[in-house]
């Protein structure tokens, strides 16, 4: 259960609102960029995964014929390949990724099955990867030329290392050049190269790398002397983007798009935060800044989906007003949406999950600092000094709302500021190879804080009972130490964390106080039995303790489909008093899964799961075995198809187990899922995708007629729809997509009640992203969105409450009416600089261009005679500047 979500709901959301406040005929080489990097996978909860070992040709490799029929013309070629290394270091799968050059890329495809490899690895297990590989031609010489003698047979007289303009990351697999003397050599993994036997004099070096502009130097050779030279290439592209929403072929979920933070950094209206990207993916539900930015994946309650980061639950996504996240985007490698069906390496929801993994530390002092006017977060990073193995990093960031209100607040009115909204965060963490063993460690510290304090000098005049201040606090901080053991076919992750959480809440007279802490446990192993069947168990436990002191009016605990949740409670209810009510939550669960391949192309993947739900008072224990399966038929490189289906189950949330807000005897929710779909590329870099999902839901908690304490299990719900994305993957300057998604959530909390809306429907929900990068270093990128407005309940009336002199309204059918439409377009500019050894990026991400007020709520008065709508945040442009190094 996730406390601070228990905390949130248990408060009146009206005060959400004011928030707001070469020689040969032939020559072979890796291409540019061959390590394979490892891809972001929801496979399992692991963070960092093993280090991966990029392939190496096994001896020379063979020559390709240089086409008779190109003798006459003495052209140069080179063919760049895809190619496809085989654990057992054999090289399939060829395919031509450079421009059409008849002829020659004949003769390369005829020579690439005779290439042979020592093959990748991951830790020490062989794997197969993809990689590009290029073969150069040259007219062949009917004199034998000093390049044409083997390596060895003369010294090393010229050695140089090759790195990316402005990031100074090592280039593996650039080809250096002479042609004059034909010769030339590849950079190895670290960037560096060796000529043997360059003559002295004058010599041009010359760089034609794929991706990067031409380079050339001319260097002064000397006899008997060695000359170390190093180069800096200009990349085409400033943060290259990758495809990332692919097939993986040992994923468990179906339904799973992945994210790389290069993609992130241009998408509008982001401001380059990997997280807030999770709301432009299909099936996510738009959610109002002013309510603070819950997820929402495929209709379900907030509270139903969960985020991870490296297999344990960030608490907290996003500071005040869902404006940034709690956690640097810097330190994550991507993120896996997966909206259904996701494998029983996660449990205790029923909705979907975001799994973010962060990414390996740089080797290299690496760093950046990013201001804007909103506020300023920085990075460092690199080798701890005299620790072999051992990598560092540490971030922060901080807001200058405090200044702004203070700016424009006046201190003589109505309000006051006692304390301006202001937030932070910082992250360290600590990666070390133990040496001369199997073991990865990972210490990781979290922290991340929120607060705002206001002062009513007199009552708002929308609520007459409501005086005094608000003040507010929410915060959280994470202690976790992970250890990775790879020995052969077998991997066991294991992570520990602690967690202390703090929620305070007052306005006028209601006050909510929660203090926690929890326990974290999760082991996981992994073991390759063979090519066709790898197996998976686990065991995670989580124990929280937290101590919790309210005065709350009992119309304050609003629940889903209550009405007018923006309105305050109602003056005459009696408050609920407790102080330093303690309650302890823990869920052990054990799960088990196979990845089953009965051939090539076809993946299996059943699993069970048994969650087990122990609160305070508790009467009995509650328990769930949970069985799922999932399937995936590569037809063919262009096409496949995918279902899964499953039973999942959410223990209690929102404090509903409790003594004073609820239950302890209500059972765990469950949902049934059920998932069908397609994947089809048509034409290199377009992807599109099709999904229909459908979840049964029942055992809901809901609260009897007349008391939002009394909670039974009496609830039943039901969602469904279609999802459609069609992707343009990033191929020379232009990338974007198009999610939408068609569907319904409905539920019956009672029964002899008729189904009504859930609080968050959106029937049809809209986005369209694109980025399209211009020549000197501009690119402009834009997101448009269209979305059905929320339910929303009608007043239809009041009755006066003499003994409290206000008014109670008479509400209409629980989300009878809907919200106008939304719609916003938001725009990113970037420029950048890119120097020898840093990179400035000026950006101005707008949001809300042509300043449509979006409608988040109704607001009544005070009598309820006179209605109106809350308005969304206006056009809100971000102008900033990131200096990376």
């Amino acid at each position: 259960m996730n406390l601070l979500r228990c905390a949130r709901a248990t408060t009146p959301r009206f005060i959400a609102t004011l928030l707001v406040l070469g020689s040969l005929p032939g020559r072979a080489q890796l291409a540019p960029d061959a390590t394979p990097q490892p891809k972001p996978t929801a496979e399992s909860p692991k963070a960092p995964p093993l280090p991966i070992t990029p392939p190496a040709l096994a001896g020379d490799a063979p020559v390709p014929e240089y086409p008779a029929q190109e003798l006459a013309g003495g052209l140069t070629a080179r063919v760049v390949l895809q190619l496809d290394v085989l654990a057992d270091g054999t090289a399939a799968n060829a395919k031509i990724t450079s421009p059409p050059q008849p002829g020659f890329d004949e003769a390369a495809l005829a020579t690439a099955p005779r290439l042979k490899f020592t093959p990748a690895k991951q830790g020490e297990t062989p794997i197969a990867v993809r990689i590009q590989f290029a073969f150069n031609f040259a007219p062949p010489r009917n004199a034998t030329s000093q390049a044409e003698l083997k390596p060895g047979a003369l010294p090393v007289n010229l050695t140089g290392r090759i790195r990316e303009r402005g990031t100074r990351r090592k280039l593996a697999g650039i080809e250096v050049e002479i042609p004059a003397l034909n010769l030339s050599a590849v950079t190895d993994a670290q960037g560096n190269f060796e000529m043997h036997g360059v003559a002295a004099g004058k010599q041009q070096v010359v760089i034609a790398a794929e991706g990067y502009e031409r380079f050339s130097a001319s260097e002064d050779i000397e006899a008997d002397k060695r000359l170390e030279v190093a180069y800096l290439l200009h990349a085409l592209q400033t943060n290259r983007l990758e495809a990332t929403v692919e097939g993986d072929a040992e994923r468990r979920e179906i339904s799973k798009t992945t994210i790389s933070m290069e993609e992130v950094n241009r998408i509008p209206g982001t401001g380059g935060d990997a997280l807030k990207v999770i709301e432009d993916l299909p099936g996510v539900a738009r959610t109002s800044p002013i309510g603070g930015g819950f997820l929402i994946i495929r209709g379900s309650d907030p509270f139903d989906s969960l985020v991870f980061l490296d297999g344990l639950e960030i608490p907290l996504l996003y500071h005040f007003g869902a404006l940034s996240s709690t956690v640097n985007p810097d330190l994550l490698a991507g993120i896996d949406y997966i909206p259904g069906n996701f494998s029983v390496a996660y449990g205790d929801m029923i909705g979907g999950l975001v799994s973010v993994q962060s990414r390996q530390l740089r080797d290299e002092l690496h760093g950046y600092i990013n201001a804007n006017l909103l506020e300023t977060s920085l990075l460092l990073e690199g080798q701890v000094p005299g620790i072999d193995g051992m990598k560092f990093s540490v971030s922060g960031r901080r807001s200058y709302i405090d200044i702004i209100l203070n700016a424009v607040v006046p201190n003589d009115g109505n309000v006051a500021l006692t304390a301006a909204p202001v937030y932070y965060d910082a992250q360290l963490r600590l990666d070390y190879k133990v040496p001369n063993t199997n073991h990865t460690l990972q210490f990781l510290a979290l922290t991340s804080d929120d607060t705002l304090a206001l002062l009513f000098k007199r009552p708002l005049n929308r609520d007459p009972g409501v005086s005094g201040g608000l003040d507010v606090e929410t915060g959280f901080s994470q202690f976790r130490l992970k250890d990775i053991w790879h020995t052969g076919d077998f991997t066991l992750d294991t992570v520990a964390m602690y967690e202390h959480l703090v929620l305070k809440f007052g306005v006028g007279e209601t006050t909510f106080d929660l203090i926690a802490n929890s326990l974290d446990f999760r082991s996981t192993g992994d073991y390759v039995v063979a090519p066709w069947l790898t197996v998976s168990a686990g065991l995670e436990v989580r124990n929280i303790h937290a101590n919790v002191s309210a005065q709350i009016p009992a119309s304050g605990l609003v629940r889903e489909g209550d009405p007018n949740q923006m309105n305050p409670p109602r003056p005459d209810d009696p408050p609920i008093v407790f102080t330093g009510q303690p309650f302890n939550r823990t869920s052990p669960a054990i799960f088990a899964e196979a990845r089953l391949r009965p051939f090539p192309d076809f993946l299996i993947t059943p699993g069970i799961r048994l969650d087990t739900y122990l609160y305070t008072a508790q009467p009995k224990p509650a328990w769930t075995l949970l069985p799922r399966i999932t399937a995936r038929w590569d037809i063919n490189d262009s096409l496949a198809l995918k279902a899964g289906a499953g039973l999942y189950s959410e223990g209690a949330r929102n404090g509903d187990a409790s003594a004073v807000f609820g239950n302890p005897a209500i059972l765990p929710e469950r949902a049934t899922q059920l998932t069908l779909g397609t994947e089809w590329k048509p034409i290199p870099g377009f992807f599109f995708s099709v999904e229909g999902f459908y979840k049964n839901l029942s055992e809901l908690v809901v609260a009897s007629r007349g008391s939002n304490l009394d909670l039974t299990n009496q609830g039943i719900g039901r969602i469904y729809g279609i999802e459609f994305l069609l992707r343009k993957e990033l191929t020379d300057n232009l990338f974007g997509w198009v999610s939408y998604t068609l569907s319904k959530s409905e539920r019956i909390d009672l029964p002899g009640e008729q189904w009504r809306p859930f609080d968050f429907d959106q029937p049809s929900n809209l986005t369209l992203i694109a980025s399209y990068k211009l020549p000197g270093g501009f690119q402009l990128g834009g997101r448009f969105r269209l979305i059905s407005g929320n339910p929303d309940t009608p007043v239809l009336g009041a009755r006066y409450l003499a003994t409290s002199d206000t008014y109670a309204p008479i509400y209409g059918a629980p989300d009878s009416e809907r919200l106008p439409l939304f719609h916003q377009l938001d725009v990113r500019v970037d420029k950048v600089w890119t120097f020898d050894k840093w990179i400035l990026d000026l950006y101005l991400d707008v949001l809300n261009v042509y300043n449509h007020r979006s409608i988040e709520g109704s607001q009544y008065s005070y009598n309820y005679s006179q209605h109106s709508y809350i308005q969304g945040l206006p056009i809100l442009p971000t102008l900033g500047a990131k200096g990376s190094f």
